[in-house]
């Protein structure tokens, strides 16, 4: 079997500086300070579990803290009900989030129109924008929930992650029912250039494998890239769950999530030409 790597793959900027952030904290801290993160750092279960195994205390809400302590926010964000209420508790805050996210919560607290998050529902990073206002903020993720939403003008704010065909549809389709959205593209550079590298990877390969978590909206993107494109993808974590199925071709192309370290997807890489 071949194995044709992706030009670009792997760990962002972002997720490389909030990783970095988060183990000098965990190394310089006070020892017996409690050292908390705010939801996954980024969507890797091996990270979040190296993490813990030295200690780091997971919570998905502020009154999970019993014990003041230092707070990591993950990558993808938080609202900003919850950052006062960890402030307000005498936490000490350091903020992870990506510089793109920031920017969008940016957007949407100075906005002067009503606004529509483009994304995901239930994301964490969605869930960071829609709470970065006290207004009313319309979430779209689907054709489906522009019917809810009446004709006028509104400020547009995309998920970094969020799909750019989806993304342009909806926008067309809100057009046509008089909902005109000003788009602020929030998308992340590094994302497209990623699906990039996917498209030019599907004319070469017979299947693509994208390495990475199935609750990362970069990874699962890169695996619909390939699938809109006719080639087979497969998204797996690691190399033991690579499908039967993926060795009975002659031509693999891989890939991996923002997310994704490299001995993760090298040991995929691995794993696959052993066959």
């Amino acid at each position: 079997m071949k194995v044709v790597v992706a030009n670009n793959l792997g760990f962002c900027k972002g997720v490389e500086k909030a990783l970095n952030t988060a183990r000098t904290v965990c190394s310089d801290s006070n020892p017996e300070k409690k050292i908390y993160f705010y939801g996954e750092i980024v969507h890797n279960s091996f990270i979040t579990d190296a993490f813990i195994k030295n200690g780091a205390i997971m919570i998905s809400s502020s009154k999970d803290i019993k014990e003041p302590g230092v707070v990591i926010i993950r990558a993808h964000g938080i609202c900003d009900e919850e950052r006062k209420n960890l402030l307000d508790n005498g936490n000490e805050i350091v903020d992870c989030t990506c510089p793109v996210v920031l920017k969008g919560q940016r957007l949407v607290r100075e906005s002067t129109l009503p606004v529509i998050v483009l994304g995901y529902k239930g994301h964490s990073e969605v869930n960071s924008l829609s709470g970065s206002t006290t207004e009313e903020v319309k979430v779209v993720s689907s054709m489906s929930d522009l019917d809810s939403i009446a004709p006028g003008r509104y400020r547009g704010v995309v998920q970094t992650t969020f799909s750019i065909p989806l993304l342009n549809e909806l926008i067309e389709k809100g057009r046509k029912k008089g909902i005109e959205i000003e788009l602020a593209n929030t998308i992340c550079r590094a994302s497209v250039v990623r699906r990039t590298c996917v498209e030019k990877l599907a004319g070469e390969v017979d299947a693509v494998v994208v390495v990475g978590s199935k609750h990362s909206a970069n990874a699962k993107e890169l695996a619909e890239t390939a699938q809109r494109l006719g080639r087979p993808s497969y998204l797996v974590e690691n190399e033991d769950s690579i499908p039967s199925e993926v060795f009975s071709y002659d031509i693999i192309g891989l890939t991996a999530g923002a997310s994704t370290p490299g001995s993760q997807y090298l040991k995929v890489k691995e794993r696959l030409e052993s066959r």
